[in-house]
């Protein structure tokens, strides 16, 4: 025997019955026929909200008045959202939901919102709206009624003037349907501008959607930085710990360095795993605030350590460090940090472990980054081809800060990767 399908909860009445609403008079005609017939009802329901608002401001002087006028605020505001639904529904008008108060944090807030909210007061607006709407319903289907009535009762009726009787109560009858037509379609027209979300609304909703989205690129290019360096870093020093624990050509066996390849491993994972941890909170807790304390950005300063594994790793990399640096803007140093990092990670993924020297020059009002490497060696170890996004981010970056970056084979044969990156740039 098969299972009920019978609806069990609130949620599943409603969505049988706007499935029937809209299966029988979906939008096109029929949807515009059943809300021009819904709007007699609703216009007297919406009549009678704005007797209990006109109620409400008359008790003002009871101490109660107050209140009353946030129940009826309140009361319009979910109005306005079921006769959202209506409309999109029956009008297949695309209306943008408006502000949830609700769901602000705080009554305080939520209050404030209520009466403060220009969506608060537009769907006032809307109620009065609905009156209009079923006054003008009743007008039109009543003038067309009696118009009806009166060509088909006063007049007498015989074979002369039956045909133009019939055509005449026939376009009486078009009129009225094309009249209430004009009215729900002036309604729909009038709904979005009303219902939905107000310019000022929009425009934060737009600044939000930016804001989350550039958060999610930065997080996206910090996680390609951090685990995809880390990882590559971790693969080359593996192979180096592997070849000095067998080693070949009579060479000694080295665990001291070995077990210092293996620390490196350690600390490259635990930062790679605790920077994808950092990156999956924010985007599972999406717009909420992210627990837990806020990496810091990386800085000119944490050269040194980034380069020190590479160098226990095999790959001889050098630094250079040319002109004062200390109060070069933070947003700059990172930058300049990620370029570094992204230089050495191309080195090992592309050259394996030649000879490898990142500069960084401090220039009066500009900073030079440049990581050239000599011609490969050996290219049996490296850890494999990148597919090009870390350059590509990298020089979306740095045009944002008003520079430039290139990366370009060096007449030697091996490669390098230039960024010039203004100090103004840090805004």
């Amino acid at each position: 025997m098969p299972p009920s399908t019978f609806p069990r909860t609130a949620a599943e009445i409603a969505a049988r019955l706007r499935a029937v609403v809209v299966t029988a008079a979906g939008p096109g005609w029929p949807g515009r026929v059943l809300y021009a017939l819904a709007a007699v009802p609703i216009g007297a329901l919406c009549l009678a909200i704005y007797a209990a608002l006109v109620g409400a401001v008359v008790a003002v002087v009871y101490g109660i008045g107050v209140l009353l006028i946030l129940l009826v605020l309140a009361s319009v505001r979910g109005f306005a959202g079921l006769d959202r639904r209506l409309a999109r529904t029956l009008l297949a008008v695309d209306i943008p939901d408006g502000e949830r108060v609700r769901r602000l944090p705080g009554v305080l807030t939520r209050l404030r919102r209520l009466v403060l909210s220009a969506g608060t007061w537009r769907a006032l607006g809307w109620v009065g709206v609905r009156v209009l709407l079923g006054v003008a319903t009743i007008a039109t289907a009543f003038f067309g009624t009696a118009v009806l009535v009166g060509l088909l009762d006063e007049v007498g009726w015989n074979l002369v003037n039956a045909l133009p009787l019939l055509a005449l109560a026939a376009l009486d009858v078009v009129v009225t349907l094309v009249v209430l037509d004009l009215v729900v379609r002036l309604a729909a027209s009038v709904a979005p501008r009303l219902l939905g979300a107000g310019a000022e609304q929009q425009i934060a909703a737009l600044q939000q959607s930016s804001r989350r989205l550039a958060d999610r690129n930065k997080l996206a290019r910090d996680l390609h930085d951090t685990i995809g360096h880390s990882l590559t870093a971790s693969l080359l020093q593996a192979t180096a710990a592997r070849r000095t624990l067998t080693p070949a050509d009579g060479r000694p066996v080295q665990p001291d360095f070995a077990r210092q390849a293996l620390g490196h491993i350690e600390t490259n994972t635990r930062a790679a795993l605790a920077e994808l941890d950092r990156v999956l909170t924010v985007l599972r807790d999406g717009d909420g605030p992210s627990e837990g304390p806020a990496f810091a950005a990386p800085s000119l300063a944490d050269l040194d350590d980034l380069l020190a594994g590479l160098r226990d790793g095999g790959l001889p990399v050098a630094l250079v460090i040319d002109g004062e640096v200390d109060d070069v803007p933070p947003g700059v140093q990172e930058l300049a940090y990620r370029v570094v990092q992204e230089g050495t990670t191309n080195v090992l993924r592309h050259a394996g472990c030649p000879l490898t020297v990142a500069q960084v020059v401090r220039s009066g009002d500009t900073l030079d980054i440049r990581v050239v490497n000599e011609r490969a060696s050996q290219l049996d170890s490296r850890p494999g081809p990148g597919g090009g996004r870390g350059l590509a981010g990298l020089r979306e970056r740095a045009a944002a800060a008003g520079g430039t970056l290139r990366a370009e084979p060096t007449p030697t044969g091996g490669f390098e990767l230039c960024a010039t990156l203004p100090l103004a740039g840090a805004a």
